[in-house]
């Protein structure tokens, strides 16, 4: 009986995940990159736009939201300032509900005046299934409660495993 449950479970989970074609692929990395250089550039109506709405419910609201992001990229602007960054594939897209969710990893090398950090890290791209376009959440902000995942989309699989998500101080 156990291993009738595992392969059930299995077969489930292999359902409910599928590669992205490459073009598909290479569309999501090209979405991702415009996300970060955005933010990087200071663009708040950019970074809005491609921000998942899920994120409103943290904050109280689609305009506190806003508030907070526009706030957040002036704050930095000149202060942060990334060196590099390179993206990897993406994961295999899983079903979640009405959404579809694959995980953009990056590596990132960046400074804030003389303190440099790099972090391996990711961003949870979603969009409704069968739809072209993608909205993206920085998983910087699950460090220390990846739970939180399943609390936005709680149709993910309970053993979807993330790509690392980690930040250290470098020379």
């Amino acid at each position: 009986m156990k291993i009738l449950g595992t392969i059930l479970m299995s077969t489930a989970l292999a359902a409910s995940a599928a590669t992205l074609p490459e073009k598909e692929a290479q569309a999501v990395v090209a979405q991702a990159t415009a996300y970060r250089d955005a933010a990087a550039k200071g663009d708040a109506d950019k970074v809005l736009q491609l921000t998942h709405p899920v994120l409103h419910t943290l904050f109280g609201g689609k305009e506190a939201f806003e508030a907070a992001t526009r706030l957040a990229l002036k704050t930095l602007a000149g202060r942060y300032v990334i060196e590099k960054i390179t993206f990897g594939p993406p994961t295999a897209l899983l079903v979640a509900g009405q959404d579809e969710v694959c995980f953009v990893p990056f590596v990132q090398v960046a400074s804030a005046g003389e303190i440099r950090t790099r972090a391996e890290s990711y961003f949870i791209a979603v969009r409704p299934v069968g739809k072209p376009d993608w909205k993206f959440i920085d998983a910087a902000g699950l460090r220390k409660h990846p739970e939180v995942l399943w609390q936005f989309f709680p149709g993910l699989p309970k053993d979807v495993v993330t790509p690392p998500n980690k930040v250290e101080i470098v020379k």
